[in-house]
């Protein structure tokens, strides 16, 4: 985007985030094309014998497609179109617009953390072919992607992910070692890897993410540099490593409330943000670089946050973008929990059987991240059932109510929180007072997800609109406004009025629909005892406007609608039946979306009521869990 064009998109914006914008511009326009490496370099490529197998296939999932990692990979490609990035100064290259394809597959294929399938399959194995495929694509990245040329130059977060994952596989390979061992990996390291680390390492402080883009890609820039500080000495690498302790020391506070919520506003982010900061933690502690007090203390927080907001299937509520964001992953058939996976990790971090959930095991990620002395460590703890009983985090706004009985489990999740972090609320979703039902760890009421995030502009518009949501929407419009694919202004303010996490209720109100003269008040009671829930919507409308109350289902859910009486049925779980406001007149719709991984979509119904109001106005639902079990 040219300098007019970036000025243009800059509404609302401080005059300190000005001035770096134009010199971000400078630099990316500049200084990064001086630095360019036009020619390139040509590396002798390790023989591969699996490559040069036909037969041997092992395909890596990329979010609905996939690559087969036993053979050549182009490192350009847009897996999931067949459309190949330019081999163009990367800041020249269209990145977002989804003409020359969708750069998300390309940068999850080039975060290469494949290598860490590579590498632990090597380590328990020790068979050679693995640690010379993984050899042979560090070489052809280099040779494919000279500095600053092609679109995995583009973004820090990607040559940051990078670097963590390099770091894990130096030390699963035993890299050192091996160069002691080998005069022939030694020569490799130093003409392919080494270059390759120093390079990224530049980028990543030259390249900080500052301002209104200060969120989670701060935190990743931050740990990719701290680990680079910790297994390389580069040059500068000390100054740098006490930059990045400082600021993820700083980060884990302004990105993180008090109770532990990621500010974000996006589940995801939840267990992205949350292992980031927990691994800056364990490698600093293995290197005999500690983190302050506080910051372990704010982290605990993180992960008390974390196990509330999973229920009993360490399913996550889904609100806000949904996006399939890792930062180790080990598997390749892309079905890992990650949620799970870091509770694991807590437990064995903070040495703390509260995290150990009964049913949860050891993996293979948590193995990478603390070795053999972290599972003796975990399974030394005992395991913990799922804790009875509301979690509320009312600075926060955000509210779980949950209800344990005989193996059965009853889980809401209200949502009264801000759109998200920093003045563009990047991954959060116009979804105020909404709330989700799960029942016995199958999600019946929901949050659409995400989908997509710049490309498909209608689809991301429906993901992140307020119509997608539990909640109320006013004369069509969202609850904030959409200026771009992950840029929001005019943010709501949610106040919340009550909250009794003992009694089980919950109030709150939004301003989102003030410019419509309205305001929206939610309260969300629940009553253990019949396992229902009153959710009252009190609405003041000072002119006549239209109201759109939606009920989203689950896309395996099956319903029945009777006047103003509806039964879901989820296979697995409890019915549900919802006594609605005889106010309204619902009607089933099936043209809703539900999306629980990244580009991944499926049809839904929803319940659907409209009616024009004028002056104050007041609907009443109730929800119930009933006893009757659904056919699986």
């Amino acid at each position: 985007m040219s300098l007019p064009g970036k000025i243009k998109n800059m509404r609302g914006v401080s005059a300190g985030e000005f001035l770096y914008r134009v010199r971000q511009f400078v630099r990316n326009r500049l200084f990064d094309r001086l630095a360019e490496d036009g020619l390139g370099v040509t590396l002798p490529i390790p023989d591969c014998s699996i490559i040069n197998t036909p037969d041997a296939h092992q395909f890596y999932r990329i979010f609905d497609s996939c690559v087969d990692i036993f053979k050549e990979i182009d490192w350009h490609l847009d897996v999931s179109t067949g459309k190949r990035f330019p081999a163009l100064f990367a800041n020249d290259i269209d990145v977002f617009s989804g003409r020359v394809g969708n750069v998300k597959y390309v940068w999850e294929v080039n975060r290469m953390q494949f290598l860490l399938h590579l590498a632990y399959t090597y380590e328990t194995s020790k068979d050679l072919k693995y640690l010379v495929l993984f050899c042979h694509y560090i070489a052809t990245w280099r040779e494919s992607n000279p500095y600053m040329l092609g679109v995995n130059w583009f973004s820090n977060i990607e040559v940051n992910l990078r670097l963590i994952c390099w770091y894990f596989c130096w030390h699963l390979l035993n890299v050192d070692d091996l160069r002691n061992r080998d005069s022939a990996v030694d020569e490799f390291i130093c003409d392919a890897w080494m270059p390759l680390v120093c390079e990224h390492t530049e980028y990543s402080y030259l390249h900080p993410s500052l301002y209104s883009s200060a969120n989670s890609q701060l935190v990743v820039e931050y740990v990719g540099l701290f680990l680079a500080t910790v297994a390389w000495k580069f040059p500068h690498w000390s100054s740098r490593q006490k930059y990045a302790h400082a600021g993820l020391e700083r980060e884990i506070f302004r990105q993180n409330t008090a109770e532990g919520v990621n500010r974000e506003e996006s589940a995801e982010h939840v267990q992205f943000v949350g292992e980031l900061f927990l691994i800056a933690a364990v490698v600093g502690r293995s290197a005999g670089i500690e983190f302050s007090k506080s910051y372990n203390d704010r982290l605990y927080a993180m992960a008390r946050y974390l196990n509330a907001f999973l229920d009993c299937q360490c399913n996550s509520p889904m609100y806000g973008d949904i996006d399939d964001e890792y930062v180790l992953r080990t598997d390749a058939d892309g079905q890992f929990n990650h949620f799970k996976s870091l509770l694991v990790s807590f437990a064995t971090y903070f040495g703390d059987s509260s995290f150990k959930r009964e049913g949860l095991s050891w993996d293979e990620k948590n193995s990478v991240l603390f070795g053999n002395e972290g599972k003796k460590k975990f399974d030394a703890l005992a395991s913990t059932p799922v804790p009875d009983g509301n979690n509320f985090f009312p600075q926060s706004g955000h509210f779980i109510f949950r209800k344990i009985e005989q193996e059965r489990e009853t889980f809401m999740h209200f949502d009264a929180a801000p759109l998200g972090y920093l003045n563009v609320a990047a991954h959060g979703h116009a979804d105020a007072l909404s709330f989700v039902l799960h029942v016995d760890g199958h999600p019946v009421l929901v949050d659409p997800g995400s989908y997509t995030d710049h490309t498909h502009e209608d689809m991301r518009r429906y993901f992140v609109g307020t119509l997608a949501h539990n909640t109320v929407c006013v004369n069509g419009k969202n609850q904030a406004e959409h200026i771009g694919p992950v840029m929001w202004l005019n943010h709501y303010r949610v106040n919340v009025l009550s909250s009794d996490e003992f009694a089980g209720e919950a109030t709150a109100t939004h301003d989102g629909y003030a410019s419509e003269g309205v305001m929206h008040t939610r309260q969300v009671k629940y009553d253990r005892d019949k396992d229902e829930f009153l959710i009252k919507d009190s609405l003041q409308c000072s002119h006549p406007v239209s109201l759109e109350i939606p009920f989203h289902l689950h896309p395996d859910a099956s319903l029945a609608l009777h006047g103003s009486n509806a039964e879901i049925s989820v296979p697995g779980c409890r019915c549900v039946t919802i006594a609605l406001d005889p106010k309204l007149s619902y009607a089933v719709r099936e043209d809703g979306w539900f999306s629980d991984h990244f580009a991944s979509k499926r049809i839904a119904k929803f319940l659907y009521a409209k009616i024009e109001c004028f002056g104050d106005v007041e609907f009443e639902t109730r929800i119930k869990v009933v006893s009757k079990v659904c056919p699986k």
